[in-house]
């Protein structure tokens, strides 16, 4: 099932709006724009929750998906070894160092 999903639809004047259900976030977007941050701010929410996130671009015929983050189990994120010095000179004078 879908976390959230962020709709963009055609607001007044040729321009365009973000919606979260029926809560309207940001308005009086160009096209582009709209796109952009809605991709933008679903990436932000699965990023942070982990949750399903998606963006559709919603007109009065028809939706199309534009962007769709998985509801998936958090990746282990990849930890850069940490080092551990066994000299006492400075990292500028060239201090040797191993790997733990």
């Amino acid at each position: 099932a879908m976390g959230i999903v962020l709709t963009i639809r055609e607001s007044s004047h040729g321009l365009w709006c973000i919606c979260r259900g029926p809560e309207m976030l940001f308005d009086r977007l160009h096209f582009a724009h709209a796109i952009r941050l809605g991709r933008g701010l679903a990436r932000e929410e699965h990023a942070s929750s982990g949750s399903a996130a998606g963006v559709e671009m919603v007109c009065s015929e028809f939706s199309i998906a534009l962007v769709q983050y998985a509801d998936a189990a958090r990746p282990r994120v990849a930890q850069a070894p940490r080092v551990r010095a066994l000299g006492e000179s400075s990292w500028c004078g060239g201090s040797v160092a191993a790997w733990d």
